[in-house]
């Protein structure tokens, strides 16, 4: 890709500064520069030498920055003090007074009343900080991050095969690759610079992009040399047709797969049940496509796969993303120049969440059932091992299951919109109403705030200094541009100041959290993980501005990090190293450490094999349609920060439905009638995009929008991978009908123009939004 410095400035003059940063609205994590004026943020420019993005920066990336600037930023903390009342402003000194109050009246019933959930948006510091405050000092279990709606499955299905978490490959590794597998990743829209490094990639190498996807979205058009549009749920079924077919055609590396793994003759004894036929009758395609998709994959050693949402949020999601790692494992496609799975993040800093601990892990990918890991980090912490028991985390939607019995009575909310993202939103919303919630969000008009009983007044993106990872282990160092406004603090001092409060000790009496300052943090940080996977123990913030983004491990071994994982074919699969022993695709029972020492696998990889099963709720004679959710470009997540960008929000300003022609003429439906789509948990209603993305019988609603009947999530469920309990977003009956006739907005037809292929530059090559 070749380097172009995109910016977006706006102010009179030069600015005063440019500071350090990067791009936190995907998982890409672009460098870039944030300009400062007047101790106001007024634009940002890609960062030319950054190894990511080399200047280039997507709509986002460019535009989102406004919302630091916006009205509803939140400047003071306040208080519910009682159920129906009004917020009130207070100061922080009698709003935290509040909280350790109400966390202690719930702290009397046990550890197991108080539940936390965070985000993908915090710094690497942040993280830590919240897991060893929770797990360290209030020894509970009840913690997640919403990383469990788009990477707890990259965590489980990288664990299931190669016994820790860590994207295996990097981008380094996409720009020497001669075919791209996309499974479930529509990168064009979620990482629009990802996809221009694609593309150049593609041209240089002569090489070839496969798709897989139900939908024929911006990634299909503007680059695929196959696209393999499966029916939605079939994941499965597909990756074993394929795995059926590599073994068929011989273009299985057996020595490789002899030398390096285990459990071939089982994934052949299952593979063996889905011939090409069957498998183009489940997925609803071609015979011919999965074999030439076959016969690519087994004849190209230089591959490069990505697995996204379209694969993780789903039932299947953990099985069929370690079928992705299986085809690497079989091919021997993995550990050396572009080749290798990456099972992608989607937030911008999920990746150090996954790391630090503060969702489904423990700090350093530690493995809570194994007693030396847990010991470890006891004396790590310096508290006491004997009194130290730890529990294995619970995923947000088991916590929410719980709180509806009654048996969770606090949750503290930290910088996400769980009223609009999480499943079941009218369920979701009850079960928060009958909770005291605390929310710490930068924007006091965030859908959740309206449910809080404590609102904290947070800094953001510009405003703090950390380091986030994005999706090839790539650690940027954000540096602090401006003073956040108001009296709103930095996440990292309120953690550190809810720990001193609630009087959390090491075991020589000390506080728990004994820093208070970012490199402090990150300091100690280095030490925990030192010796795990995820290794940091040799970078430093220096080296970090030097280079610009360093990829973990970064140790003796590897003083200026690492492009790729397992270069020698060794595996974190040795008993004592692993993350995880394992589990069942099928019901998610944990493996045991005795079960685990029975295949012995002794730093070899896994190939883990999975039978299809159809999604749960299918659809029937009353919900005929199945509904998909998903992401557009020029929006992230709830739209906390892109909603408050006008060159953002005019391009989507509503949430809208995706219905393909032939049903749209059946049922009368024209482009921009109103429309809607009910099921028996909720009613959506919107305009009508009549085009073909979607197959027939199929439809797709972006999931960004949450007020009134824009969200698309009132129809999904708490069903969910019995492994990472990601929920499923991809698969929910829904019934669809016209309610009147209207003539479609300008923002409308040009969104269809652009699902269309009318222009198939790819967005971040674009003129500016």
């Amino acid at each position: 890709m070749e380097p172009r410095q995109d910016q977006n400035l706006k102010c009179s003059g030069n600015p005063d500064r440019w500071v350090h940063s990067a791009c936190i609205l995907c998982s890409n994590g672009c460098g870039l520069e944030i300009a400062v004026k007047d101790e106001r943020i007024v634009g940002v420019r890609g960062k030319l030498d950054h190894p990511v993005n080399f200047g280039h920066l997507g709509p986002k990336g460019e535009n989102a920055w406004v919302a630091n600037e916006s009205p509803r930023r939140g400047r003071q903390p306040m208080i519910r003090r009682a159920k129906g009342a009004p917020l009130e402003p207070v100061d922080w000194d009698e709003a935290l007074d509040f909280f350790v109050q109400k966390f202690q009246d719930a702290w009397k019933q046990g550890h197991g009343n108080l539940a936390c959930y965070n985000s993908g948006q915090l710094t690497l510091e942040e993280f830590y900080t919240l897991g060893k405050l929770w797990r360290g000092g209030l020894r509970s279990s009840n913690i997640d991050g919403n990383t469990r709606l788009c990477t707890a499955t990259a965590a489980t299905g990288l664990m299931a095969n190669f016994g820790a978490d860590g994207p295996v490959a990097s981008y380094v590794d996409i720009d020497d690759a001669e075919l791209l597998c996309l499974y479930g990743h529509n990168v064009a829209e979620a990482q629009t610079v990802l996809w221009e490094r694609m593309l150049a990639a593609k041209q240089r190498n002569q090489g070839r992009i496969i798709v897989v996807d139900p939908r024929k979205n911006p990634t299909v058009r503007q680059g695929a040399d196959l696209h393999l549009q499966i029916r939605i749920g079939t994941n499965v079924a597909l990756m074993n047709g394929l795995i059926h077919l590599l073994i068929r055609n011989a273009a299985v590396d057996l020595d490789f797969v002899r030398e390096h793994t285990v459990g071939f003759e089982l994934m052949q004894s299952v593979v063996a049940e889905y011939p090409p036929e069957r498998v183009a009758d489940i997925c609803g395609i071609e015979t011919a496509a999965l074999e030439t998709a076959a016969q690519w994959i087994g004849s190209t050693d230089r591959m490069v796969s990505t697995v996204l949402q379209g694969f993780y949020q789903a039932v299947e999601a953990t099985a069929s993303s370690s079928l992705v790692n299986s085809v690497h494992l079989l091919r021997g496609a993995i550990g050396k120049r572009g080749a290798g799975p990456l099972l992608m993040a989607g937030q911008p800093s999920a990746m150090s969440n996954r790391e630090a601990g503060a969702d489904g892990s423990y700090p350093g990918y530690r493995n809570p059932h194994n007693l030396t890991h847990m010991r470890e980090l006891a004396e790590l912490w310096n508290i006491d091992p004997a009194t130290f028991h730890p529990e294995v985390p619970k995923d947000i939607i088991t916590m929410l299951e719980i709180a509806e019995r009654g048996e969770i009575e606090f949750l503290w909310v930290i910088g996400t919109n769980p009223i609009v993202s999480l499943p079941d939103q009218n369920r979701t919303r009850r079960i928060l109403e009958q909770l005291f919630v605390v929310v710490q969000d930068p924007f006091v008009d965030a859908e959740t705030v309206a449910l809080a009983d404590i609102y904290l007044p947070v800094a953001m993106w510009g405003e703090k200094t950390g380091c986030v990872t994005n999706a090839d282990r790539t650690v940027n160092l954000l540096c602090k541009a401006v003073e956040p406004p108001g009296q709103a603090r930095t996440d990292l001092e309120i953690f550190v100041e809810v720990a001193r409060r609630l009087g959390f000790k090491d075991r020589d009496g000390k506080p728990l959290i004994g820093y208070r300052e970012p490199p402090e943090a990150f300091d100690e940080w280095r030490r925990v993980s030192k010796g795990r996977p995820c290794d940091y123990s040799g970078m430093t913030y220096e080296l970090l501005l030097k280079k610009g983004g360093v990829r973990w491990p970064c140790n003796e071994q590897h003083p200026e990090g690492s492009e790729r994982l397992y270069e020698d074919l060794h595996f974190w699969t040795g008993i004592d190293d692993c993350e995880s022993y394992g589990a069942d695709f099928l019901t998610g029972d944990k493996h045991t450490r005795a079960e685990y020492e029975a295949i012995d696998p002794k730093g070899r990889a896994f190939l883990r094999p999975a039978q299809w099963r159809r999604p749960p709720n299918p659809p029937s004679e009353t919900y005929p349609f199945v509904l998909s959710t998903g992401r557009v470009v020029y929006h992230f997540h709830t739209r906390t920060k892109t909603g408050r960008s006008e060159a953002l929000h005019r391009r989507v300003p509503n949430a809208y439905v995706e219905i393909h022609p032939d049903d749209a003429q059946r049922l009368g439906i024209c482009l921009g009638d109103w429309v809607e789509v009910s099921s028996m948990r909720g009613r959506w209603e919107g305009p009508a995009m009549v085009v073909d993305t979607v197959r027939p019988g199929e439809l797709f609603i972006p999931f960004h929008f949450g007020k009134g009947h824009q969200a698309a999530n009132q129809h999904t469920t708490y069903a969910r991978d019995p492994v990472s309990q990601q929920p499923q977003f991809k698969s929910s009956p829904v019934q669809l009908k016209r309610l009147s006739f209207a003539e479609p907005e300008p923002w409308l037809v040009e969104r269809r123009n652009d699902l269309q292929g009318r222009d198939v530059k790819p967005y971040a090559a674009r003129d500016s939004v």
